[in-house]
């Protein structure tokens, strides 16, 4: 949202020998990226869903910039640590398939650290009712402890680190 401030801030940090990380859904320019990137030590990208028509019903755009990015920053920045994570949503990207495709993306990102597997909470509700908006997932509840730990050994089948959570 800032790219000149958090380039600033960046700068600073890494003059002064300060780790440096970024949590970003990556539908950023390219450009924009790299001037970034120059100063990061590691990433974070969240992957909502591998389908282009199905990200851009869950988030209002399509996904291709996001993949190419991670694809970008794996090549060009190689000491550059890349962390996928993915939102774990019942009913809108927790189907085992979905989660294969995001293991066999990850899994030709040369460097990529792990995939992390976000459980969907409900701690947006609050948040919610306080602004007088409508919750956008409403009856749909977290999944399971078993059904993440499935998850999770289905995407380490596909060959790459997996957790739940952060």
């Amino acid at each position: 949202m800032q790219p000149k401030f958090s380039l600033e801030v960046l700068k600073a940090c890494k003059e002064r020998g300060i780790h440096t990380a970024m949590e970003t859904c990556g539908y950023v320019k390219w450009a924009v990226l790299d001037e970034v990137l120059k100063y990061l030590d590691l990433v974070y990208i969240d992957i909502k869903h591998m389908l282009p028509l199905e990200h851009e019903k869950l988030t209002g755009k399509k996904n291709k910039l996001i993949l190419e990015n991670c694809s970008k920053i794996t090549t060009s920045y190689p000491d550059v640590q890349l962390i996928l994570r993915m939102p774990v949503v019942p009913g809108c990207n927790d189907s085992d398939k979905n989660v294969v495709n995001t293991a066999e993306f990850a899994r030709q990102l040369k460097g990529l650290l792990r995939l992390e597997l976000l459980p969907y909470h409900k701690f947006g509700v609050h948040m919610y009712e306080t602004l007088l908006r409508n919750y956008p997932l409403v009856g749909v509840e977290p999944p399971s402890e078993a059904r993440m730990r499935d998850l999770v050994e289905l995407a380490k089948s596909c060959g790459i680190r997996v957790q739940i959570g952060g």
